[in-house]
C-alpha cells in the first residue's frame, strides 16, 4: 500500500513521539509498504539530516516561526500546517491517509486531504488538545480566551472525528471520551505507545558514557526527569522536592531535556542555587539507553488532569531501562494503575512537591527495594508493552483499509 504519513517530529527532531514513528515507518517498510511522510523540522536540526539514513521518502518542512512563545507557536503550527497539506496533496498515489492529532489542524485537513483524494484516514490521536487547554492553563484559568481556543479546538477535533475512517487512539480513557461525544465505538481502536526493548535496555554505569561527558558523578543516588519541559511536565516541583533534600548529599536531581519552558527552568534552577540539580540538554534518539540509565529512578511528573490529554511515552523508557519509577500523575490514570500493577514504583497524587520528596526518600533510604523496582518494571514493559505486537496492530488496521 501507498501511505502519506503526516506527523509533528521525525529523527533528527527529538521529541517524546519520534520513535513511536521510527519502529512504525521501520515496520511497515519491512511488511512491503510504501511510506511518504511530511513533517516539519526546526532550523537547528537541518544540518543533522542524513537522507542515507532514511527509512522512506521524507519531505520536510521548515517554519521561519522558531519562537516559544505561545503566538509564536500557534503562528508555526498554522505555517507547517498548511505547508504540509500542500506537499501532500501533490503525491498522486495514495491508499491511505494517516495523520496525528499535533499540530491540531493536521486531523482536519488529513481528512479533506482523504475526501479529494477519495482515500481512507487513519487517525494517530497522542494528545486530546481541547483537553489539554484546560488542564495546561496555558491560556489561563476560565477566561474568555481559553473558551473560545477550547471551542475552536473542539470544532477541529469533531471535523477530525467524523470524517475519519478509523482513530487510533493511546488509551481506554481517551477512547471513552470519543464515545461519549457520540463517535461509534467500532471506529475507535486502542493501541498504546510501546518501547522496543532491545534498543532501550539497561547500561551498567561503568559502561555509559554520558557520565563522562556530562560530568555526572557515578556515586550519587540519581533520579532524573529526561524529555519535554512544558507547560503540561510541571517539572517545577521536582526542583522544590531537590530544595527540600539537598541535605542528603548524595542525592542528586539530573534534568536532561528541552521545549517551550526550557528558559524557565533554567532561570528556576539558577535562583535557586541548588548544589543538587543539573540540567543537561537532549540527547540523540540512538543514546536513549545511555540516558535512561543514568539514574536510580526515574521520574513522570504531569500536572492534574493531564491524563484526559496525554500519556507520557517516557513511561516505558524508564520501565525498559530497568529504572524505579515514581509517577506524579493522576492517581486513576492508566499510567498509575500500570505502576502500581507491575510493581513499577511510586504512583502519587501530582503537582505536590513534598509527596515527590517522600517517594524519592522511599527508594533513596532503601536501596535493594529500588534495584528490584527497577528489575520488575523491565519484566512489566518487555511483558506487555513491546513494539511488535503494537506496530503489528497498526500496520493491520491500515491494511484493512484496502
Amino acid at each position: 500500500m501507498n501511505i502519506i504519513m503526516m506527523r509533528p517530529t521525525y529523527k533528527p527532531e527529538l521529541s517524546g513521539g519520534t520513535h513511536l514513528a521510527v519502529d512504525l515507518v521501520e515496520d511497515l517498510v519491512k511488511k512491503g509498504h510504501s511510506v511518504k511522510l511530511i513533517t516539519p523540522i526546526s532550523q537547528k536540526y537541518l544540518s543533522k539530516v542524513d537522507e542515507s539514513r532514511d527509512e522512506c521518502e521524507i519531505i520536510r518542512i521548515v517554519s521561519k516561526n522558531e519562537k516559544k512563545d505561545v503566538l509564536s507557536r500557534v503562528l508555526r503550527y498554522i505555517d507547517v500546517s498548511r505547508k504540509m497539506y500542500r506537499e501532500a496533496k501533490k503525491i498522486e498515489d495514495a491508499d491511505v491517509i494517516m495523520t496525528h492529532s499535533m499540530p491540531p489542524l493536521l486531523g482536519p485537513l488529513g481528512v479533506k486531504l482523504g475526501k479529494i483524494k477519495k482515500v481512507p484516514v487513519v487517525y494517530w490521536e497522542q494528545d486530546i488538545v481541547s483537553e489539554s487547554l484546560i488542564s495546561t492553563g496555558i491560556f489561563g484559568k476560565k477566561n474568555l480566551k481559553q473558551k473560545l481556543a477550547y471551542s475552536f479546538s473542539r470544532k477541529l477535533e469533531t471535523k477530525t472525528e467524523k470524517g475519519s475512517t478509523r482513530i487510533i487512539t493511546i488509551s481506554q480513557r481517551f477512547k471513552q471520551n470519543h464515545i461519549e461525544r457520540n463517535v461509534p465505538g467500532e471506529k475507535i481502536d486502542v493501541v498504546y505507545n510501546w518501547i522496543d526493548t532491545d534498543q532501550i535496555y539497561p547500561v551498567d554505569r561503568r559502561d555509559n558514557p554520558l557520565f563522562d561527558e556530562l560530568d555526572i558523578p557515578r556515586d550519587r543516588f540519581i533520579v532524573t526527569y529526561c524529555g519535554n519541559l512544558g507547560v503540561p511536565q510541571n517539572v517545577e516541583i521536582m526542583i522544590e522536592a531537590a530544595e527540600m533534600l539537598q541535605k542528603n548529599k548524595d542525592l542528586l536531581f539530573v534534568i536532561i531535556g528541552g521545549g517551550s519552558r526550557e528558559k524557565k527552568i533554567k532561570e528556576v534552577v539558577e535562583q535557586k542555587n541548588l548544589p543538587n540539580v543539573r540540567l543537561y540538554p537532549l540527547q540523540p534518539l540512538e543514546r536513549s539507553h545511555f540516558v535512561y540509565s543514568v539514574g536510580d529512578v526515574g521520574l513522570v511528573i504531569g500536572k492534574a488532569g493531564t491524563s484526559k490529554n496525554g500519556f507520557p511515552s517516557k513511561t516505558w523508557s524508564i520501565m525498559a531501562a530497568g529504572q524505579a519509577m515514581i509517577a506524579c500523575f493522576d492517581e486513576d490514570s492508566e499510567l498509575s494503575g500500570f505502576v502500581r500493577e507491575g510493581n513499577c514504583g511510586i504512583a502519587v497524587a501530582p503537582d505536590s512537591p513534598e509527596l515527590l520528596a517522600e517517594a524519592v526518600m522511599r527508594f533513596y533510604s532503601d536501596r535493594n527495594k529500588c534495584r528490584e523496582t527497577g528489575k520488575s518494571a523491565r519484566e512489566y514493559v518487555t511483558k506487555n508493552f513491546g513494539r511488535e505486537a503494537a506496530t503489528g496492530k497498526i500496520i493491520r488496521i491500515i491494511e484493512s483499509m484496502k
